[in-house]
Protein backbone atom coordinates (compact mmCIF):
# COMPACT_ATOMS: atom_id res chain seq x y z
CA UNK A 1 0.00 0.00 0.00
CA UNK A 2 2.74 2.50 0.93
CA UNK A 3 4.73 1.49 -2.13
CA UNK A 4 1.72 2.31 -4.29
CA UNK A 5 1.30 5.71 -2.58
CA UNK A 6 4.94 6.58 -3.12
CA UNK A 7 4.64 5.66 -6.79
CA UNK A 8 1.51 7.79 -7.24
CA UNK A 9 3.02 10.75 -5.36
CA UNK A 10 6.19 10.48 -7.44
CA UNK A 11 4.25 10.41 -10.70
CA UNK A 12 2.06 13.35 -9.69
CA UNK A 13 5.15 15.30 -8.57
CA UNK A 14 6.91 14.68 -11.88
CA UNK A 15 3.78 15.67 -13.79
CA UNK A 16 3.44 18.92 -11.84
CA UNK A 17 7.15 19.66 -12.25
CA UNK A 18 6.90 19.05 -16.01
CA UNK A 19 3.88 21.34 -16.30
CA UNK A 20 5.60 24.10 -14.33
CA UNK A 21 8.77 23.80 -16.38
CA UNK A 22 6.93 23.86 -19.71
CA UNK A 23 4.85 26.83 -18.51
CA UNK A 24 8.02 28.72 -17.60
CA UNK A 25 9.59 27.99 -20.99
CA UNK A 26 6.43 28.99 -22.82
CA UNK A 27 6.28 32.23 -20.82
CA UNK A 28 9.92 33.08 -21.54
CA UNK A 29 9.88 32.15 -25.23
CA UNK A 30 6.52 33.46 -26.36
CA UNK A 31 4.97 36.02 -24.05
CA UNK A 32 8.16 37.67 -22.79
CA UNK A 33 9.80 37.84 -26.24
CA UNK A 34 6.57 39.12 -27.75
CA UNK A 35 6.28 41.95 -25.24
CA UNK A 36 9.99 42.73 -25.59
CA UNK A 37 9.64 43.10 -29.36
CA UNK A 38 6.43 45.12 -29.03
CA UNK A 39 8.03 47.53 -26.53
CA UNK A 40 11.13 48.00 -28.67
CA UNK A 41 9.07 48.95 -31.71
CA UNK A 42 7.62 51.89 -29.78
CA UNK A 43 11.09 53.47 -29.51
CA UNK A 44 11.80 56.27 -31.97
CA UNK A 45 14.24 55.07 -34.63
CA UNK A 46 13.37 51.37 -34.29
CA UNK A 47 11.62 49.78 -37.28
CA UNK A 48 11.49 46.21 -36.01
CA UNK A 49 13.09 43.84 -33.54
CA UNK A 50 13.39 40.11 -33.12
CA UNK A 51 15.11 37.61 -30.88
CA UNK A 52 17.56 35.56 -32.90
CA UNK A 53 18.97 32.28 -31.59
CA UNK A 54 22.36 31.42 -33.06
CA UNK A 55 24.47 28.48 -31.94
CA UNK A 56 22.85 28.28 -28.52
CA UNK A 57 23.14 32.01 -27.83
CA UNK A 58 20.38 34.52 -28.35
CA UNK A 59 20.60 38.16 -29.36
CA UNK A 60 18.12 40.95 -29.84
CA UNK A 61 18.33 42.10 -33.45
CA UNK A 62 17.08 45.68 -33.80
CA UNK A 63 16.39 47.05 -37.28
CA UNK A 64 16.89 50.83 -37.14
CA UNK A 65 15.44 53.55 -39.32
CA UNK A 66 16.72 57.12 -39.24
CA UNK A 67 18.21 57.46 -35.75
CA UNK A 68 18.36 60.98 -34.36
CA UNK A 69 19.53 60.16 -30.82
CA UNK A 70 21.44 56.87 -30.64
CA UNK A 71 22.35 57.26 -26.98
CA UNK A 72 18.69 57.62 -25.96
CA UNK A 73 17.66 54.74 -28.22
CA UNK A 74 20.30 52.49 -26.64
CA UNK A 75 19.33 53.46 -23.10
CA UNK A 76 15.72 52.51 -23.83
CA UNK A 77 16.74 49.24 -25.50
CA UNK A 78 18.92 48.29 -22.52
CA UNK A 79 16.00 48.66 -20.13
CA UNK A 80 13.83 46.20 -22.06
CA UNK A 81 16.36 43.74 -23.52
CA UNK A 82 16.84 41.74 -20.33
CA UNK A 83 19.59 39.17 -20.74
CA UNK A 84 19.76 39.47 -24.52
CA UNK A 85 22.74 41.30 -26.04
CA UNK A 86 21.65 43.87 -28.64
CA UNK A 87 22.78 44.04 -32.27
CA UNK A 88 21.75 47.12 -34.25
CA UNK A 89 21.02 46.70 -37.95
CA UNK A 90 21.39 49.89 -40.00
CA UNK A 91 21.21 50.98 -43.64
CA UNK A 92 24.93 51.40 -44.24
CA UNK A 93 26.72 51.71 -47.55
CA UNK A 94 30.25 50.59 -48.46
CA UNK A 95 31.28 54.29 -48.40
CA UNK A 96 30.00 54.73 -44.84
CA UNK A 97 31.76 51.53 -43.78
CA UNK A 98 35.02 52.83 -45.25
CA UNK A 99 34.69 56.14 -43.38
CA UNK A 100 33.91 54.23 -40.19
CA UNK A 101 36.96 52.00 -40.63
CA UNK A 102 39.17 55.06 -41.13
CA UNK A 103 37.74 56.52 -37.91
CA UNK A 104 38.70 53.44 -35.91
CA UNK A 105 42.23 54.69 -35.31
CA UNK A 106 41.02 57.89 -33.67
CA UNK A 107 38.28 56.07 -31.75
CA UNK A 108 40.61 53.43 -30.33
CA UNK A 109 43.29 56.00 -29.52
CA UNK A 110 40.72 58.20 -27.79
CA UNK A 111 39.48 55.29 -25.69
CA UNK A 112 42.95 54.13 -24.69
CA UNK A 113 44.41 57.58 -24.04
CA UNK A 114 41.20 59.04 -22.62
CA UNK A 115 41.55 62.05 -24.92
CA UNK A 116 37.95 62.23 -26.08
CA UNK A 117 38.04 65.90 -27.07
CA UNK A 118 40.85 65.26 -29.55
CA UNK A 119 39.03 62.15 -30.78
CA UNK A 120 35.87 64.16 -31.45
CA UNK A 121 37.82 66.84 -33.36
CA UNK A 122 39.61 64.24 -35.49
CA UNK A 123 36.37 62.38 -36.26
CA UNK A 124 34.61 65.63 -37.19
CA UNK A 125 37.37 66.46 -39.68
CA UNK A 126 37.26 62.96 -41.18
CA UNK A 127 33.46 63.08 -41.50
CA UNK A 128 33.53 66.52 -43.11
CA UNK A 129 36.20 65.46 -45.62
CA UNK A 130 34.10 62.41 -46.56
CA UNK A 131 30.91 64.43 -46.93
CA UNK A 132 29.25 62.59 -44.05
CA UNK A 133 27.15 64.06 -41.24
CA UNK A 134 28.41 62.78 -37.88
CA UNK A 135 26.60 62.66 -34.56
CA UNK A 136 28.86 61.60 -31.68
CA UNK A 137 27.83 61.33 -28.05
CA UNK A 138 29.15 59.41 -25.08
CA UNK A 139 28.49 58.51 -21.49
CA UNK A 140 30.37 56.44 -18.92
CA UNK A 141 29.27 53.20 -20.64
CA UNK A 142 29.86 53.86 -24.31
CA UNK A 143 30.51 56.01 -27.35
CA UNK A 144 27.54 56.43 -29.68
CA UNK A 145 28.35 57.23 -33.30
CA UNK A 146 25.93 57.90 -36.15
CA UNK A 147 27.22 58.55 -39.67
CA UNK A 148 24.62 59.79 -42.16
CA UNK A 149 24.98 60.25 -45.90
CA UNK A 150 21.72 60.99 -47.69
CA UNK A 151 19.17 58.33 -46.77
CA UNK A 152 21.84 55.92 -45.54
CA UNK A 153 23.05 55.66 -41.98
CA UNK A 154 25.66 53.70 -40.05
CA UNK A 155 25.17 53.41 -36.29
CA UNK A 156 27.75 52.11 -33.87
CA UNK A 157 27.92 51.66 -30.11
CA UNK A 158 31.46 51.27 -28.83
CA UNK A 159 31.36 50.02 -25.27
CA UNK A 160 33.98 51.59 -23.05
CA UNK A 161 34.26 48.73 -20.58
CA UNK A 162 33.42 45.67 -22.71
CA UNK A 163 30.08 45.04 -21.01
CA UNK A 164 28.80 42.86 -23.86
CA UNK A 165 25.41 44.60 -23.94
CA UNK A 166 25.88 45.77 -27.53
CA UNK A 167 27.25 43.55 -30.25
CA UNK A 168 28.88 45.10 -33.34
CA UNK A 169 26.28 46.74 -35.56
CA UNK A 170 25.69 45.36 -39.05
CA UNK A 171 24.05 46.26 -42.34
CA UNK A 172 20.74 44.99 -43.70
CA UNK A 173 22.46 42.04 -45.40
CA UNK A 174 23.14 40.43 -42.00
CA UNK A 175 22.23 36.72 -42.15
CA UNK A 176 19.20 35.99 -40.00
CA UNK A 177 17.62 39.41 -40.37
CA UNK A 178 14.01 39.11 -41.52
CA UNK A 179 13.37 41.91 -43.95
Amino acid sequence: MTKQRITIISLVSMLIFGLLLSGKLLYENKWLEGSLIKESQQISGVLSAEILDKQGASEMLVNTGQVTNLQSLCTQLKTISGKHPIRLVDQRTPELEEVYQQMQFAIQEGMVMGNFTQMRETLAIQAEQAGVVMNLTMDNEGIYLVLTQGEHQLVSVIERHGQGTFLPSVGRDYPGMNQ
